[in-house]
């Protein structure tokens, strides 16, 4: 196990150590901006990088920024197996006190993780999401289907858990590092958010949410979510949603 420098900045509470994943698929046009960013940010002490089975440019820029950043580690996935299969995969590879997720397209802003991070190192909970439903920041407003769909997850998700948690399907997630590492998820696709809520849940983690800036993609830039997803996504929530009890 690689052993990591203590933070060398007070920002991050307890001097917590965290690691960073980006799982990346076809994402050439974003994917050096959130790399840019997150390389003038030093209380990350590890990023991992997944290259999900891309067909584009994006290996060479992970690879190009590996050699710039020596935080960044890049895992190769040879053929895209879905968005589970590789973010699993990244957070695996993780060693820090905390693990938090941060997307290669730039719909969540690197520069806002911290706010994530901050619940987890303070010692208040396990779990934080980062949450496009509360008092927002910048949000653009596009897509109602895609809104009205979220909101029905969320809706079915909290019944069955007894939570009330506002955005179950946000990307933008941090994780006690030991915990996320210790459970085995199995779904390949969109649906890891509905697989990992509620096998946490099943841990007894502590569930915190806070706001974030959402900078939405449309269909035409590059989103990857399509009208099949709805449909798995509710599959999953009533597979795991009604034995949740049971996975531990």
């Amino acid at each position: 196990m690689t052993t990591m420098p203590q933070n060398p900045l007070p920002l991050v509470p307890n001097n917590k150590t965290i690691s960073v994943v980006i799982c990346a698929y076809n994402e050439e046009r974003t994917v050096g901006l959130v790399l840019e960013k997150l390389n003038r940010m030093p209380w990350f002490n590890e990023i991992i990088c997944v290259n999900n089975g891309s067909t584009d440019g994006t290996r060479d820029i992970l690879k190009a920024w590996g050699t710039r950043d020596s935080r960044i580690q890049l895992v190769e996935v040879e053929k895209n197996q879905g968005l589970g299969h590789g973010l699993c995969l990244g957070i695996q590879k993780t060693t820090g006190d905390i693990v938090v997720r941060q997307d290669a397209d730039l719909e969540y802003d690197p520069e806002e993780l911290l706010s994530l991070v901050e619940p987890i190192a303070k010692g208040h909970g396990q779990v934080c999401f980062g949450s496009r439903m509360l008092v927002r920041k910048a949000h653009r407003a596009q897509y109602y289907y895609n809104y009205l769909a979220n909101l029905l997850f969320t809706f079915i998700a909290d019944l069955l858990s007894n939570m009330n948690l506002t955005d179950v399907e946000t990307a933008a997630k941090a994780f006690d590092g030991p915990l996320i590492r210790s459970i085995p998820f199995f779904t390949k696709g969109f649906q890891i958010e509905i697989e990992m809520l509620f096998k946490l849940r099943a841990r007894g983690a502590v569930f915190y949410e806070v706001p974030i800036s959402y900078y939405g993609r449309s269909l035409a830039e590059g989103k990857k979510i399509r009208l099949k997803d709805a449909f798995t996504t509710l599959w999953a929530l009533f597979t795991y949603g009604v034995f949740w009890k049971f996975l531990k």
